[in-house]
């Protein structure tokens, strides 16, 4: 597959090195992707935007080809989700333009996932964001939760591409703005003398037509490798429940996979186990393991968990919990140990007792309540000296 989008890129490169031209079948698409979005056809003329796309496309097209290549799972993901919703096609080109359907994407305005929703929207679209989970890395969920969003500014503004400018300026200032000008006219509303819109909120929607202008060009249709996009039965993943806090190396060793594989699959976990404060959670596995999941999968004991702290190592957090660091790795998908982070430890690892210090606490009257010597306690949690902080989780060794 790899081989034939090489050989796609070459031939797009080679095909438009002469300039951007539009067939009589492509123009026929373009003014299809403009309807599909509510947009006057007239607007295919532009001179603006006919600008834009002579100068832009040929690195549209390889951010296309690039995300394609690199992202295909999440593209059939959402191209299934969209269709099954009833929504327009385009949208995936607005995930696209957002994160390059990365669900690992993070924004410095703490917008996280393929569709960057921030912690706000996120909850209240449904996604469940804590110490365990972040929904928003979940490709299905998110992108249903999109679709709610982007259906519920539709509704609202009454036409696709002003959903989509909402989505990326905000209601309040596409509100603002569509007062200000006077209309929603998308030619009024991209007006670049006027500015009724940031200029990145113009070039925005410029660019989702743009990418669903490459991906609907008669070349790339004809090609081998469009069906990648056509289809979300290339993934094939399902969904399936176990209990909370259950290790993903205990599901992992039931169908040949390893947590690191495993993993790629739910990283919308923060961890590399199921939310121990819950009785159930949901995982993904590949459809084609779900029959030897469910003949092999018994859940078994909870997975014990450890919060790591500043100065554990590998070797020091084994030789406290009686275990082999080879266990630690096994069991977690990190190559090394940060401090803060919880760890996913088997059954037999040795019971750590915690607790949290509050505000007055020394270590000498922790170490009276619970009748150990102050030096354990400070062997036991790597410490260089006495002071505590408020907060700070301390193991108490028994």
């Amino acid at each position: 597959m790899r081989v034939v989008l090489v050989v796609l890129s070459i031939f797009f490169t080679c095909n438009y090195s002469f300039g951007f031209m539009v067939s009589s079948d492509n123009f026929k698409k373009e003014i299809k992707i403009l309807k599909e979005l509510d947009i006057d056809p007239k607007y295919i003329n532009d001179e603006y935007f006919l600008q834009l796309k002579n100068s832009r496309m040929d690195t549209t097209k390889q951010e296309f080809i690039n995300t394609i290549t690199k992202e295909y799972k999440h593209a059939a993901i959402i191209k299934d989700v969209l269709k099954q919703r009833g929504a327009p096609n385009s949208l995936l080109y607005l995930a696209i333009v957002e994160s390059k359907l990365s669900n690992r994407a993070t924004s410095r305005a703490k917008a996280a996932g393929i569709w960057q929703f921030i912690p706000s929207t996120a909850k209240l679209h449904n996604l469940n964001i804590d110490k365990y989970v972040d929904e928003r890395r979940d490709p299905l969920q998110a992108t249903n939760a999109a679709i709610d969003y982007l259906q519920r500014l539709k509704d609202r503004f009454g036409k696709w591409y002003l959903a989509i400018l909402a989505y990326n300026a905000g209601e309040g200032k596409l509100s603002r703005a569509i007062k200000i000008a006077g209309s929603d006219d998308i030619k009024v509303l991209l007006d670049s003398k006027q500015k009724y819109l940031s200029l990145e909120t113009r070039n925005y929607l410029r660019k989702i037509i743009m990418m669903a202008y490459v991906a609907n060009d008669r070349d790339f249709l004809i090609s081998t490798d469009s069906s990648m996009l056509n289809s979300a039965t290339y993934i094939g993943i399902e969904r399936v429940e176990i209990p909370g806090g259950i290790s993903l190396h205990d599901v992992a060793s039931t169908i040949g996979f390893s947590v690191d594989k495993l993993s790629k699959y739910n990283t919308h976990l923060r961890y590399s186990f199921t939310p121990p404060n819950r009785d159930k959670y949901y995982i993904y596995i590949p459809t084609i393991k779900k029959e030897e999941f469910l003949a092999r999968y018994k859940a078994g004991e909870k997975t014990k968990i450890y919060n790591t702290k500043k100065g554990d190592t590998f070797e020091i957090i084994a030789k406290k919990l009686d275990i082999k660091t080879s266990d630690i790795k096994r069991y977690n998908n990190i190559k090394q140990i940060k401090a803060n982070y919880k760890l996913a430890l088997p059954a037999n690892a040795k019971t750590i007792y915690e607790y949290q210090v509050k505000k007055g606490d020394t270590l000498g009257a922790i170490s009276r309540k619970f009748g150990v010597e102050v030096s354990d306690i400070i062997k036991a949690n790597s410490k260089t000296n006495m002071k505590l902080a408020i907060g700070e989780n301390l193991v108490i060794p028994h």
